[in-house]
This record gives C-alpha cells, sequence and structure tokens, in this order.
C-alpha cells in the first residue's frame, strides 16, 4: 500500500505544479495547476490553471480558468469555470456558471442559479435543477428529475419528471418515462417526443418471453407424457402411481442414484477413453430426469379424477393437469426449485422401481 501511495505522489509531482496531501486542506488560488487529495478541502480564491481535487468534502467559493474535476462524497461550490466542469459524488450542490460542458455522475444533485455555457450531462438519482440556463444540449438520467429555467435540446431518461410552470425549452424536447405525459406550464419551441425507457421495452419483452416459455414448457411435457402413453402406457401408468403409493422410496431411491450417475459420469469425463460412454450416459441421464419431473403431479391429478375409470381420456386429462400444476409451481422461482428437487427424485426412482419389477416379472415367466 505505502509503495502504491509513494508512485501516486511521485506522478502527482511530475504531472502538477503544486500538489497537497494532507486531511485538512485550504487552498487560496493558485496560479498553478493544482492536485489535492484530503478529508475536507476548501477552496477560495482565482485559479488559473486546471484543479483537481479527491477527498470526502470539497466545498469553496472560487474562480477558475482552466478545468475543475473533482471526486467527493460531499461537494458544495459557489464556482465560475471558463472550461470544464466534471465531478463524481454522492451529494453536489452547485451554484455557478461555466464556460465549457458541465458533467457529473451523482446520487443527489441541486443545480440552481447557474449558467451552463456548454452541453450538460448529468446521472442520478434525485436531480433537482433550478433556475438555469443551458446554452447547449441536455442529458439527464435519474430517477428523480425536477426542472425549472432556459433550456436548448431537453432529453430526459427518468421515473419521475416534473418540469416547473415557467420553464422555456428552445429546441425540442425527448423524454423516456414509463407513461407519457403533458406539459402545458412549459414553452416549448421545438417538437415534444416520448419513449419508453429501454428498461420498459426489457420488460415487455421479457413478459412476452415467459409467456412463450411457459407455453413451450407446458406442451413439450406435455406432448412427452402423451406418447408415452400412446406407445408404452403401462410404463406411463405404474410409474406414475409408483410415485405416489411409493413416495419415500422413490424419493430417497432416486436421490441416491442422481447422485451415483453424477459421480460416474464425472469420473468418465476425466478419461478419455470414457469420454464417450460419459455422453452416451448423459444423455440417458439428462433424458431420465426430464421425464422424471412430471410422474409425481401426474398421480395428484389422476386422483382428481379417482372415480372415473383408467381410460386413456382420463389419463390424458391427467397428464393435461398435472403439466399444468407443475408449471404453474415453475412461474415462481421458490416453488419451481422446491417442486424440482421433490419431484425429480421421485420420478427418477418411481422409474427405475418400475422397471426393475418388470425385469423380474421377465425372469419369472422366463422371456429372458
Amino acid at each position: 500500500m505505502k509503495k502504491i501511495f509513494f508512485l501516486i505522489l511521485i506522478f502527482s509531482w511530475i504531472c502538477f505544479s503544486k500538489v497537497y496531501i494532507k486531511e485538512e486542506i485550504k487552498i487560496n488560488g493558485s496560479e498553478e495547476e493544482v492536485f489535492a487529495i484530503g478529508e475536507n478541502i476548501d477552496l477560495s480564491g482565482i485559479f488559473k490553471n486546471e484543479f483537481i481535487g479527491v477527498g470526502k468534502k470539497i466545498s469553496g467559493d472560487l474562480k477558475i480558468y482552466g478545468d475543475f474535476i473533482s471526486t467527493a462524497l460531499t461537494q458544495n461550490l459557489t464556482l465560475f469555470t471558463e472550461n470544464d466542469f466534471y465531478s463524481i459524488g454522492n451529494k453536489i450542490i452547485f451554484n455557478g456558471k461555466t464556460g465549457g460542458s458541465f458533467t457529473c455522475i451523482t446520487r443527489n444533485l441541486i443545480l440552481e442559479n447557474s449558467e451552463i455555457g456548454g452541453n450538460l450531462r448529468i446521472m442520478g438519482n434525485n436531480v433537482f435543477l433550478r433556475n438555469v440556463e443551458i446554452k447547449q444540449k441536455s442529458f439527464i438520467y435519474g430517477e428523480k428529475i425536477k426542472i425549472s429555467g432556459i433550456f436548448s435540446d431537453l432529453n430526459l431518461h427518468g421515473k419521475e419528471i416534473e418540469i416547473e410552470k415557467g420553464t422555456k425549452i428552445l429546441g425540442n424536447l425527448i423524454y423516456y418515462t414509463p407513461e407519457k405525459f403533458p406539459f402545458p406550464d412549459v414553452e416549448i419551441k421545438g417538437k415534444v417526443e416520448w419513449k419508453k425507457p429501454y428498461g420498459e421495452k426489457v420488460k415487455e419483452k421479457t413478459t412476452i418471453f415467459r409467456k412463450l416459455k411457459f407455453f413451450y414448457s407446458f406442451f413439450s411435457l406435455f406432448f412427452t407424457y402423451f406418447l408415452l402413453l400412446f406407445f408404452t402406457p403401462n410404463l406411463l401408468q405404474s410409474t406414475t402411481l409408483i410415485s405416489g403409493r411409493n413416495f419415500i422410496k422413490s424419493f430417497l431411491l432416486g436421490l441416491l442414484l442422481i447422485i451415483i450417475f453424477s459421480f460416474f459420469i464425472l469420473i468418465f469425463l476425466i478419461t478419455i477413453i470414457g469420454v464417450p460412454a460419459s455422453l452416451i450416459l448423459i444423455t440417458f441421464f439428462v433424458s431420465s430426469l426430464y421425464i422424471s419431473r412430471g410422474f409425481i403431479f401426474i398421480y395428484l391429478a389422476r386422483n382428481i379424477f379417482y372415480k372415473f375409470d383408467d381410460t386413456k381420456l382420463v389419463w390424458i386429462l391427467s397428464i393435461f393437469l398435472g403439466i399444468l400444476i407443475f408449471n404453474l409451481l415453475s412461474l415462481n422461482l421458490t416453488l419451481k426449485i422446491m417442486s424440482n428437487i421433490i419431484a425429480t427424485p421421485t420420478g427418477f426412482g418411481a422409474l427405475l422401481i418400475d422397471r426393475v419389477k418388470l425385469f423380474k416379472k421377465l425372469r419369472e415367466e422366463k422371456i429372458i
């Protein structure tokens, strides 16, 4: 840390004529370039060159003929600068005039009784402009924006925007808000254009995407079970009943099998010879897990239709309702995680139990 500090100190002395590094700094003007790092920086007088300040608090009433560049949590400045103003901070209060542009990134900004000769660029949370005159273009990004004064072209991005009565906009007004609203007490000479914020557009697209994803997830899983019912009805029905009637056994066995399969896949992937086998195993494993998710929900849906006989129509209705319940639960992230944690091992275990029973039955009947 000392080495870094030493390098900063050397670099500062090379690049700047005057360097101040201490907790309390008071500077009453300078004819040279100034670089200051401190806890509290108090400025006054006339600065003939650039000023760069880094601190916790910067305050003062000064005039500067170069650029003013600062980074501090709190800044309270009455400032005249012939060039540009650049600042980053938590709270910035500015009164004065800039010959060039005004650029700042802050949480809270109060810019009042000021004239900005160049462009105004602000990014913050709460932005308040009172009685200001902006000669060139203004770009303001914030949560809550409240402005008054005279502006050229004005571009606003915010959730809450208020333009006070008597404000003049000599150019165009473009504002990005969730909802469109008028400015009846504002004089606007150019065109007014409202646009939805980029975030709102993303939300709309996300909502559409979620709906499409829901329908895709539902029909893809429903179609899979429908094919099982059509080609292997015994497999579907017996596995579904086992997952519900032997729930704990199926869950514990399925959880153990998932751990074992995952371990063997990892071992096979490590060895070059085992890579082809691991790829086959992964395909089988992932497909089985995908199918396993719905058995317990189909069992619950089948119990709703318990008074009806085991016809294909009843099982189709059970599949439809069970998969619908599963997908509706998946809309909530917490419920989605919980339902998958419970349903996947249960279905996976029930699937194995059913296949083992079938194998034993075939052995008893001497088919294999």
